[in-house]
């Protein structure tokens, strides 16, 4: 969590400076509060439905129940506070990052590029995640652009940690089916 607050910090300050303004969370200065109040649910909404698309392919491709497996031994299992805390930490700081200061300072796919570049997991059968990430960063910075400020973004992202960090610690990884399904001869 302290990385993350590190990370936040970052972009916060990279923002401050680059644009002499402290103003991070919106890209049109003159939105309005009721718009910074409904983007996001925007955000949530669109977590629930990545959540699910993910949940679904989770049986037809191998790397989504190793890169659970991978993720499970490596949190083990947390409080749900502390699930909360580190899903709420992780969108914020990569969200202010990469959606705050880069997209502003370096456009959409510069940022989102990095964005998925740091996401790369230390075995090569785990690499379809970083495509994922690249996929799912051009949506968040396109939701930013799109809603004028990081509510959106900070939502989605918020609600697919959360809801992948409490699936990973609480179930077992599912076997993934490769090819056709077929009864065993007698």
């Amino acid at each position: 969590m302290t990385f993350y607050g590190a990370v936040g910090l970052v972009g916060f300050f990279w923002h401050a400076i680059a644009q002499d303004s402290n103003d991070i969370w919106r890209v049109d200065p003159d939105q309005d509060w009721l718009t910074m109040l409904w983007t996001p649910t925007v955000g949530v909404g669109m977590g629930l439905v990545v959540v699910q698309l993910f949940r679904a392919l989770e049986g037809r491709f191998a790397w989504l129940p190793q890169l659970h497996a991978e993720f499970r031994a490596l949190l083990g299992r947390p409080a749900p506070s502390e699930l909360v805390l580190l899903a709420a930490t992780s969108a914020l700081g990569e969200e202010l990052l990469f959606r705050g200061a880069m997209l502003d300072a370096w456009g959409l796919w510069p940022s989102t590029l990095i964005f998925a570049l740091l996401h790369i997991p230390p075995k090569r059968a785990l690499w379809p995640w970083t495509a994922s990430s690249l996929a799912i960063g051009v949506v968040l910075g396109e939701l930013t652009l799109a809603t004028g400020n990081l509510g959106a973004a900070v939502a989605l992202h918020f609600v697919v940690n959360l809801q992948n960090l409490l699936y990973i610690t609480r179930n077992p990884p599912r076997p993934s089916v490769r090819g056709p399904v077929r009864p065993a001869q007698a």
